[in-house]
C-alpha cells in the first residue's frame, strides 16, 4: 500500500448536474440519545430542521410518521425502545454536481475528489444524490466510509476497498496518525501568522453546531491549527489543520477565531435565517491526506477558483 501524488485541482465548482426524479421512499432510524424524552413533534423539527414545524405536524397527523410502525400522536413521548419511520410518497432530492474525480485507485483503497454540495452517505435529505451511491451506479459497489466530509465542503476523500486495509486506516485514523490539511478562503485579514484554537464543540440544534465554554458533557474536545498563507484585499488563504476530527470543527473555529469560511451560510459573518439550508459548497478544500504508517500522502493545490476570486479584488 504505497502512494504518494500531488496534483492541482483545476475546478472547484462542477457545472454538471445530477437530477433524480422523484420517487417514493420510507426513512427508518432510532431514536438517539439526545432524543429520549422528547416528543415525537419536538424530535422531528430539531432533527430535521429543513421542515417546518407546522409540516411534521400534518405529517404525523395524516400518519407519514409512526413509532414502531404505529401511528401515535405529535405528543407522543420517545425512548430507546423506538424506531421511527418516515414516508414520502414524492421524495424531492436537491441536484448535485455530476462530476466525481477519481485520483488514484489500487487494490486496497480508492482516492477521490468530492465536489460540493454533495453528501458522503444517505441521510437528512438525500439518499440517491450521494457520494456512496452515485460511485455504485458506476460499479463501486462495496466502497468502506473511512472518513467523511460535510456536503458543503469538496476536496480528497479515501474509500477502502477490502476489510483489511478498512480496519487498518480507520484505526490510524482513530489514533491520531492521519495528517489532514485544508485550504479555507476566509473574510479578512489575520493579524497573526498562525494561531492554535481548542474550544469544545457541541450540537445546537439540527445540523448545526456550536462552540461551547461551559463544560456541559455534550460538548466534545476539539483542536486546530491555522496558518496565514496569503493576504489579500479583504479576503486571506488560511491552511487549517484539524487536530481532532468534530463535525463542522473547521468553519467552527475559524468563526471563533473572527475570521469565518467567507461564503459560508452558517457560520459566516453574515449566516442566514435559523431554518436555512447549506445549499452550495463554501470556500473549505481538503488538500492533503497523509497516512506515513501506510505511505499514503496525497496532496492538492488550493481551487484554481479561488484565484479568480483573490484577482478580482486586487
Amino acid at each position: 500500500m504505497s502512494s504518494k501524488k500531488e496534483k492541482s485541482q483545476n475546478s472547484f465548482n462542477s457545472n454538471n448536474v445530477r437530477i433524480v426524479k422523484p420517487y417514493p421512499f420510507t426513512h427508518h432510524f432510532n431514536a438517539r440519545k439526545a432524543d429520549w424524552g422528547l416528543s415525537l413533534l419536538d424530535m422531528m423539527t430539531l432533527r430535521f430542521p429543513f421542515k417546518s414545524r407546522e409540516d411534521w405536524a400534518k405529517r404525523i397527523t395524516d400518519g407519514y410518521v409512526k413509532v414502531n410502525d404505529l401511528p401515535v400522536g405529535s405528543d407522543y413521548c420517545l425512548d430507546p425502545a423506538h424506531t421511527i419511520s418516515h414516508y414520502n410518497p414524492n421524495v424531492k432530492e436537491p441536484s448535485v454536481p455530476d462530476e466525481i474525480e477519481i485520483v488514484d485507485e489500487t487494490r486496497d483503497y480508492l482516492v477521490l475528489i468530492k465536489p460540493a454540495p454533495m453528501p458522503v452517505h444517505p441521510g437528512g435529505r438525500y439518499y440517491k444524490n450521494t457520494l456512496i451511491e452515485i460511485l455504485k451506479a458506476r460499479g463501486y459497489t462495496d466502497l468502506k466510509i473511512i472518513h467523511r466530509l460535510d456536503a458543503v465542503t469538496s476536496g480528497l476523500l479515501i474509500l477502502g476497498k477490502n476489510p483489511s486495509f478498512t480496519r487498518e486506516a480507520f484505526r490510524c485514523f482513530r489514533e491520531g496518525k492521519v495528517k489532514k490539511q485544508y485550504y479555507a478562503l476566509v473574510s479578512g485579514r489575520p493579524i497573526d501568522n498562525e494561531t492554535e484554537i481548542s474550544v469544545p464543540i457541541r450540537r445546537k440544534q439540527g445540523f448545526r453546531f456550536e462552540c461551547d465554554h461551559s463544560g456541559s458533557s455534550l460538548s466534545k474536545p476539539a483542536f486546530s491549527r491555522f496558518e496565514v498563507r496569503e493576504r489579500y484585499k479583504s479576503h486571506s488563504l488560511i491552511a487549517c489543520f484539524p487536530v481532532t476530527g468534530r463535525t463542522h470543527q473547521l468553519r467552527l473555529h475559524l468563526q471563533h477565531w473572527g475570521y469565518p469560511v467567507f461564503d459560508d451560510p452558517i457560520y459566516g459573518l453574515a449566516p442566514s435565517g435559523r431554518n436555512s439550508l447549506q445549499k452550495r459548497g463554501i470556500a473549505l478544500y481538503n488538500a492533503q491526506i497523509s497516512i506515513p504508517e501506510l505511505n499514503i500522502d496525497y496532496l492538492l493545490s488550493p481551487p484554481d477558483e479561488w484565484k479568480l476570486l483573490i484577482t478580482e479584488e486586487q
